[in-house]
This record gives C-alpha cells, structure tokens and sequence, in this order.
C-alpha cells in the first residue's frame, strides 16, 4: 500500500470512531463496508454494543456517509482500482483493520435482512 493509501485508510479509522464515540456511547466494534463498480458506490455500517447489533442508517448518519465514501473512493483511486470492496473494521480502543477483496463484490455484506445478524457475513 503507497503512502497515500495509507493515510486514508487512517482518515477512515479516525472518522469511523470518532461517529462512533459521538453517536453510539457504548460501542465496542464498529464495520464499514465499502463496494465500488463501474460508475457507481456505495457503503453500509453496523457497529456492536455489549447486548446488540446495531446497523448505522443511511439516513440518520447520512455527513458520515458523504464523508466515508468520498475517502473510500480516494482510497481505490490512491490504490489505482475502479472496482472492489473493502471492509474496515474499528474498536473502542481505537485499533482498527482493513480488508479488501478486488474479485467477490458480494463479500462482507452487512444486513439484518433474511436471517442477517448485522456482522458482515464472512468476517
């Protein structure tokens, strides 16, 4: 990973957990997951609580969001990809570790959605 990369990747973490720490007192990991393809991104996020999963709306956390996706999408470019996925997962610790997957567009979603628990699948 170049330089860039890896400052963004460091932008997201900072600006995941500090929504977090605003938003949900309590929290104890936190899951971004961001797919990019031909034209179009887009992202979703749960984060966990010591009883409960709980998915970040679209609505409620959309400045969160705009601002995510747009370094999400800077991170591809710094990466020189057009299309991928990547999956950054965050503690209340301020640790954090990022996944990417350039080939299963489907990997790590996040859905409570027919029997979905709100985890990325797979992680």
């Amino acid at each position: 990973m170049n330089d860039a990369a890896s400052a963004l990747v460091i932008d997201l973490a900072r600006e995941f957990i500090a929504f977090l720490n605003s938003h949900s007192p309590g929290w104890i990991k936190g899951y971004y997951r961001f797919r990019a393809e031909e034209g179009r991104h887009g992202a979703n996020a749960s984060y966990t609580t010591a009883s409960d999963v709980l998915l970040i709306g679209a609505v409620r956390a959309s400045a969160l969001y705009a601002t995510m996706n747009e370094m999400a999408a800077a991170l591809l470019r710094a990466l020189e990809r057009e299309t991928g996925v990547f999956l950054l997962t965050v503690d209340a610790g301020a640790q954090y570790d990022i996944q990417f997957d350039w080939d299963d567009l489907d990997r790590w979603r996040i859905t409570k959605l027919d029997g979905g628990t709100g985890l990325p699948v797979g992680a």
